[in-house]
């Protein structure tokens, strides 16, 4: 399946991670107060991030078991 990336989807540095409950991979902040990279809808992105062109149109809903890939 492509998601019309060719970037790696992998988690490899100290800092990345995939949230266990949208699925994407996040970024942790340097300062460790701030997550980004987590889907529009999911409840552990932060309120202050407004929705952005990239964000396209996966969204987190709490039935989505695949993060909204399949979307």
């Amino acid at each position: 399946m492509s998601l019309g990336y060719s970037g790696s989807f992998t988690v490899t540095k100290s800092r990345e991670f995939r949230c266990d409950t949208c699925g994407a991979r996040c970024t942790e902040s340097i300062n460790g107060d701030l997550e980004y990279g987590h889907l529009v809808g999911c409840p552990h992105r932060p309120d202050s991030f407004r929705k952005s062109t990239s964000d396209g149109g996966r969204r987190y809903k709490p039935d989505d078991a695949d993060g909204g890939a399949s979307a």
